[in-house]
């Protein structure tokens, strides 16, 4: 099997519109998270260049790493289930714990091993220790799929637009793999597209040195204070919210990342940008609520 067997959809442009007042602001979704049931959003997008290094390669058996409810780790384990790829999730934490992100990897059949926070900082030494597990060729992907190879699916992306591009593009940014990924496909499209990142942890240096890794300083307006407390934090402002918007319109929202950033699309973004075509990535993350 190849990566082009595997059923992944291209989603295209939805167009909506929110009520600010008496105003009305009109928007489009890039509805990543349709792409696959659980490898959808940037988790789909950030693996395929990492299966088709795989394939390419010709490896035999894949490792990563994430913590106990990562959605990498479950996007994948799926990957490998329907490629039939044996894997491996190296997991932050403490040996037995379990929650339906773990069940499910188990359930696809990649193999857990926990390490403590403290080894789990040295990825390195833990790629040296685990690389022939079980005896295999392992291609070892970093956290979240980042890398080069992890911006390569942003293409597809930007592609699947046709020369249409939005005026702006606004997202959940957590590692700004998914900025940088969408500030070089633009680049290579020479797309007037603005790339807006939604921080949805207080993280703003790391990623900003992310960026200048790729010479992309410059190429991406980040937005620092839709956080609501780090990682994982939500407030009873942003649950409300998200109820709302819930029942609002058709598409689920989490409060992890896209909560957050549509918060921001919302509140900051639109009210600023009256007139101009603005396109909220949906990056998926969803899981539980499937």
């Amino acid at each position: 099997m190849r990566i082009s067997d595997l059923n992944w959809q291209e989603p295209k442009l939805e167009l909506y519109n929110w009520q600010l007042g008496s105003e009305n602001f009109p928007f489009w979704v890039q509805r990543d998270d349709l792409i696959h049931p659980v490898v959808s959003g940037n988790k789909s997008r950030k693996l395929r260049g990492w299966i088709e290094h795989y394939f390419r390669e010709k490896y035999n058996g894949i490792i990563t790493f994430g913590g106990a409810f990562s959605n990498h780790l479950i996007a994948t384990a799926s990957v490998c289930k329907e490629l039939g790829i044996p894997s491996l999730g190296l997991v932050r934490g403490d040996e037995g714990f379990n929650n339906p992100y773990l069940n499910y990897c188990e359930q696809m059949g990649m193999q857990l091993r926990f390490v403590s926070r403290t080894e789990y900082r040295n990825k390195e030494a833990l790629s040296e220790a685990y690389r022939d597990f079980g005896n295999l060729n392992n291609l070892i992907i970093p956290e979240g799929g980042k890398g080069q190879l992890g911006l390569i699916g942003f293409k597809d992306l930007v592609d699947s637009w046709n020369g249409e591009f939005p005026d702006i593009i606004v997202h959940a940014s957590a590692t700004a793999t998914t900025s940088a990924g969408l500030a070089l496909a633009l680049q290579d499209y020479k797309a007037p597209t603005k790339v807006i990142s939604i921080l949805v942890l207080k993280n703003l240096p790391e990623q900003e040195s992310a960026l200048l890794e790729w010479g992309l300083e410059g190429n991406v307006e980040f937005i620092s204070d839709f956080h609501f407390g780090g990682y994982a934090k939500v407030t009873d402002e942003l649950e409300t919210f998200i109820q709302a918007v819930n029942n609002r319109i058709n598409f689920p929202l989490e409060p992890i990342y896209t909560g957050k950033a549509f918060y921001a699309l919302i509140n900051r973004v639109l009210p600023k940008n009256k007139g101009k075509k603005v396109c909220f990535l949906h990056t998926g993350g969803t899981f539980l609520n499937d």
